[in-house]
């Protein structure tokens, strides 16, 4: 069994391995390193800061004031850097920040399998499914050379450890066995990662996808500010995103984004009708698979069509 990392291990084991991967222009990488910051004589925490626009992203960054870890420049502005207490409060009061949260870990959900299996004419071909998550084990003959390693943002080589998000996605490929599977793993051996690296994920598919794409979160990533934030910035720019719930039902959340426990399988329908369909936008899909809002009970009737289309696939 792996060894289980905390927070602090994650940052120092991924800190030097995963400068290059943040999208930090040339003329600010100097502010991507922790040397060129004094060491601080008060103890640090880790946290993410979100600017209220990328030009006061890119001058708070570009100060060198701060021991900035990742720079986001296209889910968020912001950075994810340590601080003292003093920092912190100096960083609150500053007109040029919209938020600053504590950095935490982020734990893979468990996913459940639909009712019935997916049906339909359409296969997902022509579409990228985006699986964030511990990695993909792209060699495996069942994906059927569709999956690949895109993106680690904890230094390695997208391998996973923990077999999570190759499960996520072998069934996103029993959903849509026609979509290509992009891994962008953000999770660490030891099961959870970190909030930053979560972003650094979601920045990094918000730069790089195009054409008919979804994202498969089954993470949790409830209650923070800058995860909310980074995913309607994916859902803006078109990338249809499913995130984790307790709930079979689906149901949306302010900013467009579905959730439900059956991630993969709903990630795979919605891959199956972009490929009929490949300029829906998000909220065309989140309507077509009769997402609830949030905000109330969830309740969900098996009679209706668009709930069987969630829960077969069938298009």
């Amino acid at each position: 069994m792996p060894r289980r990392l905390g927070l602090p291990s994650l940052y120092l084991a991924a800190a030097v391995a995963t400068a290059a991967t943040t999208a930090v222009p040339l003329a600010m990488t100097p502010a991507s390193g922790l040397a060129l910051r004094p060491a601080a004589t008060e103890p640090t925490r880790p946290y993410i800061v979100i600017a209220g626009s990328r030009a006061d992203a890119r001058d708070l960054v570009g100060e060198v004031r701060w021991r900035v870890r990742r720079y986001y420049t296209a889910a968020l502005p912001g950075f994810a850097t340590f601080l003292t207490a003093a920092e912190l409060a100096e960083l609150r009061a500053d007109p040029r920040v919209s938020a600053v949260e504590p950095d935490r870990q982020i734990h893979p959900m468990p996913v459940r399998r639909p009712a019935l299996p997916p049906a339909g004419r359409a296969a997902g071909a022509g579409v990228t499914v985006y699986v964030v998550d511990s990695g993909v084990d792209a060699g495996r003959p069942a994906f059927e050379e569709r999956a690949w390693r895109a993106f680690d943002a904890t230094g390695g080589a997208g391998r996973d450890c923990t077999g999570h998000g190759t499960q996520v996605a072998g069934r996103v490929h029993a959903a849509a066995p026609g979509a290509r599977i992009a891994s962008v793993r953000v999770l660490g051996c030891g099961g959870p990662g970190t909030l930053a690296d979560v972003l650094a994920g979601l920045d990094w598919i918000r730069r790089h996808a195009r054409g008919p794409s979804v994202a498969a979160l089954s993470l949790d990533g409830a209650g923070s500010v800058a995860f909310d934030t980074a995913v309607h910035a994916l859902v803006r720019s078109g990338v249809f995103v499913v995130g984790a719930a307790d709930s079979a039902a689906c149901r949306m959340r302010p900013g467009g984004a579905a959730y439900t426990a059956l991630t993969p399988h709903l990630a795979g329908a919605a891959a199956r009708y972009l490929e009929l369909h490949p300029g829906a936008n998000p909220a065309i899909l989140t309507s077509r698979f009769n997402c609830t809002s949030a905000r109330g009970a969830i309740r969900q009737n098996p009679s209706r069509a668009s709930n069987l289309l969630m829960h077969s696939g069938g298009l």
